[in-house]
């Protein structure tokens, strides 16, 4: 939030206009019972310096990494200085909730325009304005599929779903009593195609696979939504990392019937985790279930383009009980910034983008398998994250990694995949760094030997 001060002269004046001669006469009517009758145990009052220099002190507190090999669903990419520049103007920063066509035409126009981006990477027909984040959007996308299917209680989920958006999902389906939530096994790094077919039947409504999964195996689509479509089962893929759509095949394009997920890597930063981005898009044969709004492109009578909220089923619009979510507030500033990275890389920079990721992975991925206590637990292929299993102490290396203000990949142990580690290599990581990595990773080694 800007540093916004008031003189006293201000604060005076405005309490005049107001009437009242202490700020304190516009709580008269509260019961003095409720009332602190004490000032609030906070610093006193400073200067814009003075708090700019409190905040360093703060800032100064946290643990600094140069370099990160982090992801697991939060991937730090390069944002250009124009995005941050267009999404600062006050006709983006201050606008709100488009209720009013009239003179909401920015916005919506800008929101139609996120919406046919998330449709061109996904390969699918319709995109909500946008969802909190990947979680909920994997809720949303799972209780749109049960009302889509009806008589079908049932949503198999892969074990290579990311554990977040699980937990998300078991929160979301616990009030609702009549429906089951199922997984599937995982067999070398991706949904076991055995174990899902032994699961498929006539109460199943639809199956969520990551794509890629939370270990960065790539699934094979097409292979898992025609055993799911042999059971007249929905296949929904959930992409964590929606850089990844700059190198692989839109989900529609083979065989999803929605595909939902996270897209902050497009223009957002990780700020220490949020917020986020989560999409949903779905074919067209299922729009009128969509959660959330869907912005739509028409003429007035001057035949002049317009946008407008073309489908609204949610809870401010109508009665709670028949919406199709009451969870699913739009990000719309978070969406703007996506717009404005995918608008300035196009499709080109994107899959250039895509590439970097894609060659720095596989580099980073080449030089640990070139020490001694690494080594490869499944061949699946990956986009910019990959496992490998570490021989080592995992804490030992973790600390010497710190010490060096490396953040090292994520540790899956918590996650039933004890000494494996999931890697991460961005179009932000350097040759140098990769190195640096790999120095310190051998100096662990022979301490260690």
């Amino acid at each position: 939030m800007r540093y916004l001060p008031t003189a006293p002269a201000e604060d005076r004046a405005l309490l005049a206009a107001i009437g009242v001669d202490r700020a304190e006469d516009l709580l008269t009517g509260v019961p003095e019972h409720l009332k602190l009758h004490r000032a609030l145990e906070l610093p006193s009052t400073s200067s814009e310096l003075e708090v700019l220099r409190d905040m360093q002190k703060l800032a100064d507190l946290n643990t600094r990494f140069r370099t990160r090999f982090l992801g697991a669903g939060a991937y730090a990419h390069f944002i250009p200085s124009a995005v941050d520049h267009q999404i600062s103007r006050q006709e983006w920063f201050t606008a709100y909730t488009p209720y009013q066509p009239e003179i909401s035409q920015g916005t919506l126009q800008h929101i139609f325009e996120y919406q046919t981006l998330i449709c061109d990477l996904t390969g699918l027909d319709v995109t909500n304005a946008s969802l909190y984040d990947g979680g909920t959007s994997c809720l949303e996308a799972a209780l749109m599929a049960v009302r889509v299917q009806k008589k079908r209680n049932t949503v198999l989920v892969s074990a290579g779903l990311h554990p977040h958006y699980l937990a998300v999902m078991r929160s979301g389906f616990a009030p609702h009593e009549d429906l089951k939530l199922v997984e599937v096994a995982l067999v070398d790094g991706v949904t076991d195609p055995v174990d899902l077919a032994a699961k498929l039947d006539e109460t199943v409504a639809a199956v969520l696979v990551g794509y890629p999964n939370f270990l960065g195996a790539i699934e094979d689509i097409k292979v898992l939504s025609d055993l799911a479509h042999s059971k007249g089962a929905l296949l929904i893929s959930v992409t964590q990392e929606a850089m990844a759509f700059g190198w692989l095949e839109g989900p529609g394009k083979v065989g999803a019937d929605m595909a939902c997920g996270e897209a902050m890597s497009f223009g957002n930063s990780t700020n220490f985790g949020g917020p986020f981005l989560g999409f949903l898009a779905v074919k067209d044969a299922h729009k009128r279930e969509i959660p959330g709004r869907v912005v739509g492109q028409t003429k007035d009578l001057e035949d002049r383009t317009g946008y407008v909220l073309t489908l609204t089923a949610r809870e401010q619009h109508i009665r709670r009980d028949k919406a199709t979510s009451n969870i699913c507030s739009n990000q719309g500033l978070i969406a703007l910034r996506a717009n404005i990275f995918l608008q300035l890389a196009g499709p080109e920079g994107l899959k250039g983008l895509a590439e970097q990721n894609v060659a720095k992975a596989q580099y980073l991925r080449e030089r640990l398998l070139e020490l001694p206590d690494w080594e490869v637990p499944f061949e699946a292929p990956f986009f910019n994250e990959f496992v490998l299993r570490y021989s080592g102490d995992l804490k030992v290396m973790n600390e010497a990694l710190i010490n060096e203000g490396i953040l090292p990949g994520l540790d899956l142990s918590p996650y039933g995949h004890k000494n494996h580690v999931l890697w991460c290599a961005t179009e932000i990581n350097t040759r140098h760094q990769i190195e640096h990595l790999i120095e310190v990773l051998a100096r662990v080694a022979s301490v260690v030997g």
